[in-house]
């Protein structure tokens, strides 16, 4: 299940702290940049995948995951 997000912009990290347990997709304002807008949140990251997708202009967007659902580093658990 998602939810649209109106208007929020921040950076990917503070997007991350601010959606823990969430999946978030976000649009970024340029390739290399960390500022962006996030136009959705859900539980499902394929779900969003799908929706990012089938936006107008899907070009700079992407699905990232919240700080608790990034626990793995390499096989080494950092979280838990």
């Amino acid at each position: 299940m998602y939810e649209r997000v109106d208007n929020v912009r921040m950076t990917d990290i503070e997007a991350s702290v601010l959606y823990p347990d969430m999946y978030y997709a976000m649009r970024m304002d340029n390739r290399t940049g960390q500022m962006g807008t996030v136009l959705f949140i859900g539980d499902d990251q394929c779900e969003l995948f799908r929706l990012v997708l089938s936006l107008d202009d899907p070009s700079n967007c992407g699905v990232h995951e919240g700080l608790n659902l990034r626990r793995s580093l390499g096989g080494v658990v950092v979280g838990g």
